[in-house]
């Protein structure tokens, strides 16, 4: 198909084009887009062109952001029409296509695009046009339907070819022309052009630094590169200081490649600081029964230990792992099934009550690694990894509510805690490309900013947390049974 088709197909559509968008993606577009404004990392001084710009869902979003200056590009003026009313966000829309872009060479510090690489003849070469428009350094990202694979592939066929356009004829005869088109259209776009041959058509453009994030089980794609201050095919680089190329994706990683690779996917120091709060759980009661401990630690230990973070690696291979996605998949769903599968147990011996605390832990494993938007917040991630094993495992050995309530408050805080230290440490490690400066003291002394002086306190602090907190946690336990 190319941009002709795609204009007409979308013509007619602009008015209802971010409600019904919304709905029909089962509410992940809109997590994708942000993703994709994660991505671009602006500053208030910045200039951003989102091409392929649409209603301006996206230059909404990085004005909202960032308070940048956004030039919006697309070849409908259906859509342009309603872009046009978002006041305040764009300093120009333009009319015109991706494939020759009205703008001099590094006219912008990055670029967005959404939805459009499907719909040009020779995506290699619009991917050299857009990188020519930005300036060394700038961030260029987009966001593009997925192919899911393993055994999400049915279902999303399924979905593609009934779902879509069923879902479409409630709000137009349009839509359902919309809906019946997208799911052959991406399978024949990724048939010709598999993902890794499209982040070879960014590294052709000249960006480096080329990360792919795949998301909602592989229904959506979020990739992200950074345009080289010298070209990448020069063979030359600008003297920076570390980068995530050189780093490892955290500090408990092993060198990657082989067993090695299975031991950074349970996050040692993260798995065991998480099942400390079992045991802090089950210290809260007067005389906590040892196999009671023993299975909440195991099916602890399989949902997240190996479910949550199994499921968070098919997502972008965050921690650069080489384990085939296969197996990521079977070992996540079968972790998940044998925790819930003890719960069940549970309910057994604790009543009906316990059921829905099973089945809430599952759905936050799930929603979790769907990267749902609370569950994936600092709070959820506080609340479901702090405060709900605690209040399991209090439950299960017959805590009293007062002291569970305070110590899953306590776990909340300390996951949080836990939450904001990592996460500039994570964006460092895994997407900063070049980080430079210094700090100048009153005395006249300077130090250079590097990727360890931004990251050392913060990982030198969670190196110590997570052993404090299972010792503490140990401590209390055997308290009660010493």
């Amino acid at each position: 198909m190319n941009a002709d088709d795609a204009k007409r197909i979308f013509t007619g559509i602009g008015a209802s084009y971010d409600r019904v968008a919304t709905l029909l993606s089962l509410g992940q577009d809109p997590r994708w887009r942000r993703a994709l404004v994660d991505a671009i990392e602006a500053r208030p001084t910045d200039r951003v062109l989102d091409v392929a710009t649409g209603t301006g869902m996206v230059a909404q979003a990085l004005h909202d952001r960032y308070g940048c200056t956004v030039v919006g590009v697309d070849q409908s003026a259906d859509m342009l029409a309603l872009a046009r009313t978002r006041d305040g966000v764009y300093e120009a829309i333009v009319e015109g296509r991706a494939e020759n872009l009205p703008f001099p060479d590094a006219a912008f510090d990055h670029l967005s695009f959404t939805y459009l690489l499907r719909y040009v003849d020779d995506p290699a070469a619009t991917m050299r046009e857009l990188a020519r428009v930005v300036k060394p350094g700038g961030r260029v990202a987009m966001v593009e339907f997925g192919l899911p694979g393993g055994v999400w592939r049915p279902l999303w066929w399924l979905y593609t070819r009934v779902g879509l356009r069923l879902g479409g004829r409630v709000f137009s005869a349009k839509w359902s022309a919309v809906g019946a088109f997208l799911g052959p259209s991406i399978e024949r776009f990724y048939a010709a052009h598999p993902l890794p041959a499209i982040a070879q058509d960014w590294r052709d453009a000249g960006l480096g630094d080329v990360q792919t994030r795949r998301m909602s089980v592989g229904g959506g794609v979020v990739m992200s590169a950074t345009k080289p201050a010298l070209p990448v095919a020069s063979g030359l680089e600008p003297a920076r200081s570390p980068t995530p190329a050189a780093m490892a994706p955290a500090f408990y990683a092993a060198r990657g490649g082989g067993w090695r690779d299975y031991w950074t996917l349970l996050h040692p120091p993260y798995t065991v600081w998480h099942l400390s709060y079992v045991l802090l759980g089950a210290a809260l009661a007067p005389a906590p029964d040892p196999k009671i401990v023993a299975g909440a630690l195991v099916a602890f230990g399989l949902a997240v230990g190996i479910g949550a973070h199994a499921f968070d690696e098919l997502h972008g291979r965050p921690l650069r792992t080489r384990i085939p996605s296969p197996v990521l998949a079977v070992l996540g769903t079968a972790a998940l099934l044998a925790a819930v599968a003890i719960g069940i147990v549970g309910v057994t011996m604790f009543g009906p009550l316990f059921l829905l605390l099973v089945a809430l832990g599952a759905s936050t494993v799930v929603l979790y690694g769907l990267e749902v938007r609370f569950v994936h917040s600092d709070v959820g991630f506080a609340l479901g990894w702090g405060a709900f094993p605690v209040v399991v495992t209090a439950y299960a050995a017959g805590a009293h509510p007062v002291p569970t309530v305070l110590a899953a408050i306590a776990a909340a805080l300390l996951s949080l805690a836990q939450r904001r230290l990592s996460t500039r440490a994570r964006s460092i490690r895994r997407r900063a490309v070049s980080i430079s400066g210094e700090i100048v003291y009153s005395d006249g002394s300077k130090e250079s900013i590097d990727a360890g002086a931004l990251i050392g306190a913060a990982e030198g602090a969670l190196a110590i947390l997570w052993l404090a907190v299972f010792a503490v946690s140990l401590a209390v336990l055997l308290a009660r049974w010493l």
